[in-house]
This record gives C-alpha cells, sequence and structure tokens, in this order.
C-alpha cells in the first residue's frame, strides 16, 4: 500500500520519461524542436483527415439506404392505393 505522499509505479515511470525527453530537448535547438512538434502534429491531423474520409462515407452511405427506403416506401404507398381502386 502506498503512503500518503509516495507516487505510485507508474508515476515514477512517468516522471522518468518525462525527465529523459526534457533532456533530450534541451540539448536540441528551439527551432528544431518547434519544427518537429509542428511535423507531429501534422501526422496526427493527416490521420485525422483519413478518418472523417472514413466517417463522410459512413454518412453517404445511410442516406443513400434512406433514400432508397424513403422511394421504395412512396412506391409501395403507391401501389396500394391504385390497388384499392381496382377492388
Amino acid at each position: 500500500m502506498l503512503l500518503k505522499d509516495e507516487k505510485s509505479f507508474r508515476e515514477k515511470r512517468s516522471d522518468l520519461r518525462h525527465r529523459i525527453v526534457d533532456g533530450i530537448y534541451d540539448r536540441i535547438p528551439v527551432d528544431v524542436v518547434e519544427h518537429l512538434g509542428n511535423a507531429n502534429k501534422e501526422v496526427i491531423f493527416a490521420i485525422e483527415g483519413v478518418f472523417n474520409g472514413f466517417v463522410k462515407r459512413i454518412d453517404n452511405r445511410i442516406a443513400r439506404t434512406k433514400e432508397r427506403h424513403t422511394k421504395a416506401d412512396s412506391s409501395n404507398e403507391t401501389g396500394s392505393a391504385n390497388n384499392n381502386d381496382e377492388e
């Protein structure tokens, strides 16, 4: 059991990782760090674009299915009305 002020293994590992990364970044020029950060963001934006494309295709599929069902329902109603007239 952890004492009140004691950190968990996960917190200690996270702190160590942050100290290592900060140590590396402290030795790299600021403009390079900025460039690397911007490049990382661009990768994330590219992945986001891929997911947005998937979502758009899903939305298009739903819309086309709704249209087909609406057309089928309206033609069934018209067909039912015509059948009632014949009786």
